[in-house]
């Protein structure tokens, strides 16, 4: 799978939330990530999950399928404590 992502939004992103896309492909890509929920009223079909980076955050990252061989990502930032506790209880 090859992640892309606007380089000019990550670095908004890191800037509001602290959270690099490198992170939030990590996240996604943990053995024990959940789909939150399927976002359709941008447009297009987003997908938003919930999965651990290295540091042991609990992250919430919102991605888009362009085509069946690229993961875009759209934002990421860590979970709020109800979304935490939806993780936990997930494992």
């Amino acid at each position: 799978m090859r992640y892309t992502w606007d380089t000019t939004k990550e670095k908004t992103n890191l800037k509001k939330h602290g959270i690099s896309f490198s992170e939030a492909k990590e996240a996604i890509e943990c053995s024990s990530v959940i789909v939150l929920k399927e976002d359709t009223d941008s447009g297009e079909e987003r997908y938003v999950y919930l999965g651990m980076c290295k540091k042991l955050n609990v992250l919430v990252v919102v991605v888009a399928y362009p085509d069946e061989n690229q993961t875009r990502i759209i934002s990421a930032r860590k979970a709020n404590k109800k979304e935490r506790s939806i993780y936990e209880k997930q494992l």
